[in-house]
């Protein structure tokens, strides 16, 4: 009898035989070539449909964390830097192989942010290649798997993992993710120490780019309920003879470095988010609130990729939730669930692909809340791939049976291919530059206050200080009582000339937060400015005794202390604060400044 190996859809299809323990292609149903061929095509559609992005700019939300601002980033690729990227809590995380592949873009390309941009389109194109592959191994159907693979790499919910140069953690842990599950169908078709260790270093690497593979190996076992089909006894259908079926213990006990790798990473992830400081208490955001986020969440994040139409940066929690809606959403999750798991050997791919999407996202659905977001289109770009298998897979067994069911899921699929093409082309454009980004989300969301914000810092750095102060007030009709939003406004409002305005918006953030250090240094600035020197020093004084290494409040010491005869004093608080902040071009003037004053003092005795 020919092996066999699942098609997709609960039924056996003959392929052939066995080559090197691994089934070969059904020979009367595709020609040489035609998965290469496919593969050459879904590349060539993916590069075309992001070729915009070689003129992007750098976006100014992270961005200047990961690259523009980032001493280590614009250095270069360095073994110093390479250490540090090991070694450091960055960001609240640990991720070093992203930063070290920021370094390696910074040493081929400087900061031309086309490509940085260009490098991230790379990627992802190589993560739709690999996961056709992947599911042809998986499916056995090529055009099934072309097609999985196609809407993964045009969708629009994953413009902002490609089109975000920040976002490279995504699309680069995908890309050793891929290549894992890759690694563990070899592995499972024939059993070998290599092939173990293979994938199990794909699983640290993908993991050392972003930790929310944390799930991998609860896929796998999901991959070994269908369509791998290795859980003897429980699996829908009898095993291919190419897959051993084993008890689901002895899986369980196969994957255990695994899941102890995973429990590493969850715990090093924890740590570095509370060194952070960005896990946010269960005071300031009950349990009760973040179950009822989260079955919403799920819920938002199935209609974008059904319907992705309203598509933002940023989704904010919202301060409460009507409790008829968090109870409808958990009732769709939960019934949808029910029906998955009853109907698990009839449909085993609704069973696979629902809870591949339940279970990637849960790292991120918000138990363990980290920042203010509700949800993030970027956490949805490898759970995504659950729900596409669902519709590949569950459209055409729904319509088997009907009369030209083949002419109606090709012209189906080509007219989805089609809007996801033009949407996605669109939704591109939004990530063009900071101000088009922000907008969107303005646009597209209520009551962003965030976005408000960092829509003002844009204007504010281009000098339009009108436009960032309009900003600065809309977030603060949200969220009056902000200390960064009053202290850019303060700021803002210094620079257009308005220095009794500014000073009354860091007098109120120094009311509401006597610990907020920066606006005692901007009213020091602004105080300095009107030459109310001890004034000015006072404020300095301040800022130091809250944050003593905060190089803003030491320059202004500084620049007191040159102005009032005491280069020398000067000259050791300008020093201080380029040690804290080497990039700190206006200490590094001062300086050269205050040396020149001690020089000419010796000079002159």
């Amino acid at each position: 009898m020919a092996p066999r190996h699942s098609n997709g859809n609960g039924q056996l299809a003959e392929t052939g035989k066995l080559r090197g323990g691994q089934p070969e292609p059904p020979a009367t149903a595709w020609a040489f070539g035609t998965a290469d061929t496919l593969a050459v095509c879904i590349a060539v559609l993916t590069l075309f449909v992001y070729a915009d992005v070689i003129r992007f700019d750098f976006v100014g939300y992270d961005d200047r964390i990961y690259v523009t601002e980032n001493a280590h980033i614009r250095n270069g690729l360095s073994r110093d830097n390479a250490v540090w990227a090991a070694t450091a809590f960055y960001d609240s995380n640990w991720f070093p192989l992203t930063l070290i592949s920021h370094m390696a873009d910074v040493e081929l390309y400087g900061l031309r942010p086309g490509m940085h941009h260009m490098n991230n389109v790379l990627f992802h194109t190589a993560n739709a290649v690999l996961l056709f592959y992947l599911l042809r191994r998986l499916l056995a159907s090529c055009w099934m798997s072309a097609f999985i693979a196609v809407v993964f790499a045009l969708h629009p919910v994953h413009v902002e993992s490609v089109a975000w140069v920040s976002e490279r953690k995504d699309v680069l842990s995908a890309f050793f993710w891929i290549i894992a599950m890759l690694s563990y169908v070899r592995y499972a078709a024939r059993p070998k120490a290599a092939t173990y260790f293979l994938f199990t270093i794909c699983f640290v690497l993908a993991l050392m780019a972003k930790p929310m593979p944390v799930t991998f190996p609860f896929v796998l076992l999901l991959l070994d309920y269908w369509p791998l089909c290795r859980i003897g006894g429980v699996s829908p259908e009898p095993h291919p003879d190419c897959y051993e079926a084993r008890p689901f213990k002895a899986l369980i006990v196969e994957k255990v470095p695994l899941f102890v790798i995973s429990a590493s990473s969850a715990i090093v992830t924890l740590i570095a988010q509370k060194s952070g400081n960005s896990v946010v208490s269960l005071q300031r955001l009950p349990f009760g609130l973040r179950l009822e986020n989260a079955a919403i969440s799920y819920v938002k994040y199935t209609y974008n990729t059904i319907f992705p139409y309203k598509l933002s940066i940023l989704y904010l929690l919202p301060p409460e939730i009507p409790p008829v809606q968090a109870i409808a959403a958990a009732a769709i999750v939960i019934l949808v669930s029910i029906v998955a798991i009853g109907k698990a050997r009839k449909l085993p791919y609704l069973f696979t692909g629902w809870f591949w999407f339940l279970g990637t996202l849960v790292p991120v659905i918000g138990l363990v809340q980290v920042g203010g977001q509700a949800m993030a289109d970027r956490y949805n770009y490898m759970p995504s791939v659950g729900l596409f298998i669902i519709a590949a897979v569950g459209v055409p067994a729904l319509l088997k049976g009907y009369r030209r069911s083949g002419v109606i899921i090709a012209a189906s699929a080509a007219l989805l291919i089609s809007f996801y093409t033009v949407s996605t082309k669109r939704q591109l454009q939004y990530w063009s530059n900071s101000i088009t980004l922000f907008k969107r989300a303005i646009d597209v969301t209520s009551g962003n206050k965030v976005a408000y914000y960092n829509l003002g810092i844009v204007y504010a750095e281009m000098g339009r200080y009108d436009d960032a102060i309009e900003c600065y007030e809309n977030a603060l009709r949200i969220s009056p009582a902000d200390c960064d939003t009053i202290h850019n406004l303060g700021l803002a409002l210094m620079n257009k000339g308005l220095p009794d305005e500014a000073a009354a918006r860091f007098k109120r953030v120094i009311k509401l937060n006597p610990s907020y250090g920066k606006s005692y240094v901007a009213y020091g600035n602004l105080l300095l400015k009107q030459n109310r020197l001890g004034e000015a020093m006072q404020q300095y004084k301040h800022a130091i005794e809250i944050n003593p290494e905060l190089p803003g409040a030491l320059n202004g010491v500084g620049v007191v202390m040159a102005l009032t005869g005491n280069p020398d004093g000067a000259l050791g608080m300008f020093d201080k604060a380029l040690s804290i902040n080497p990039d700190y071009a206006e200490a590094a003037n001062n300086k050269k400044s205050a040396l020149a004053l001690i020089s000419k003092r010796g000079s002159k005795q």
